[in-house]
């Protein structure tokens, strides 16, 4: 019984911040990220824990190269 409580308390809250705090992280690093654009990406990174950074991995972090 504990094991499965461990697993599921992993899955269901580490992970995901873990994740969230990776991305915002890299969201403050990003060089091409500023003003509204900045805030809009950490409210949907903080607001949407699992899709926000995902989404940021996939398509935010590409933001510099498509404006070059």
């Amino acid at each position: 019984m504990a094991v499965g409580f461990d697993v599921t308390f992993t899955l269901v809250i580490v992970l995901p911040l873990v994740l969230m705090v990776v991305a915002l992280v890299s969201a403050v690093r990003h060089p091409g990220l500023r003003g509204l654009l900045q805030v809009a990406w950490f409210a949907l990174i903080v607001l949407a824990p699992v899709v926000g950074p995902i989404l940021w991995f996939v398509a935010g972090r590409k933001t510099e190269a498509a404006h070059q």
